[in-house]
């Protein structure tokens, strides 16, 4: 039985998947919502050996995972992947709607509000949570807020006068780029037995990002030229830059009382040499 890895249906992961469908391929995907991901390789269900992970769900559980080291997604420009809409008669964020699959882009938010906005962070210390399902019209009209993460590209819209992009928030706020994901296992011969092939499959993708971008363009009924800026967008290193960025969101999240620790962040070991710079897709 091949060993299974554990993936959201996200269009920026797939640099990173390049060659692993192909029959000869040590391992098969497993496509399920980000948090179900985190829950299944947790509890070690099913053939589960690596999992694509944000990084609350690694360091809520840090301990006992290791990382695939030089493989990541992160972004330090806009991308519309991560943007918080609110409402033009809010004058407090005391409510924000969220999307029900994902988890770091919640604290992201919150994050971002308290550090950035105090003025529109809830004057009552704690903003309630509304988990829906992500539709923005709905969202607003229950909540002064709506947080839309988006696993796809679209076409670009005009400008929105109350929405923010947090991945330029963060960068704005720290310097650093936001970590989406990276690969993470536990410490076991069969999790890192598949580290060379998820190496070999990032640089795959990264070399052959045109024709990634070609297919997606056709499965979104996009531009190419849409497509290809949209991956050109991400880094699918993990190098110092992405380091510091995973450690940087940590030491908030664990600040502002999301994480019970900071924990330390293990890799699995390998001789390869890290990736020399960050938000570049030409990184190794």
């Amino acid at each position: 039985m091949k060993s299974l890895l554990g993936i959201s249906e996200a269009s920026y992961l797939q640099p990173l998947l390049y060659g692993l469908e192909r029959p000869d391929s040590p391992a098969e995907l497993l496509v399920n919502i980000p948090a179900e991901i985190a829950i299944k390789l947790r509890e070690r269900v099913e053939n589960l050996r690596c999992a694509f992970l944000s990084p609350l769900d690694y360091a809520r559980y840090g301990a006992d995972y290791r990382i695939v080291p030089d493989v990541g997604v992160s972004s330090c420009t806009r991308t519309d992947t991560i943007q918080l809409f609110v409402n033009a008669d809010a004058r407090n964020v005391r409510s924000l709607a969220v999307d029900i699959r994902v988890t770091s882009e919640i604290i992201l938010a919150k994050i971002i509000l308290t550090e950035k906005f105090p003025n529109l962070a809830s004057v009552e210390g704690t903003t309630r949570i509304v988990p829906m399902a992500p539709n923005l019209r709905e969202m607003l009209k229950r909540a002064d807020a709506a947080l839309i993460v988006n696993l796809h590209p679209h076409p670009a819209a005009a400008e929105e006068p109350f929405v923010l992009d947090l991945v330029e928030e963060w960068k704005d706020l720290t310097g650093l780029p936001y970590v989406h994901g990276f690969w993470v296992g536990h410490e076991s011969p069969e999790s890192e037995a598949l580290v060379p092939a998820l190496l070999r499959a990032k640089q795959k993708g990264i070399d052959h990002l045109l024709q990634i971008a070609e297919d997606l363009a056709q499965q979104q009924n996009l531009s190419v030229e849409r497509t290809t800026e949209y991956l050109s967008s991400f880094s699918y290193g993990f190098g110092r830059d992405e380091q510091e960025g995973l450690s940087e969101f940590i030491r908030y999240a664990y600040y502002h009382g999301f994480l019970p620790d900071v924990p330390e962040i293990n890799f699995f070991e390998t001789d390869l040499p890290q990736s020399p710079a960050a938000c570049s897709p030409t990184s190794n």
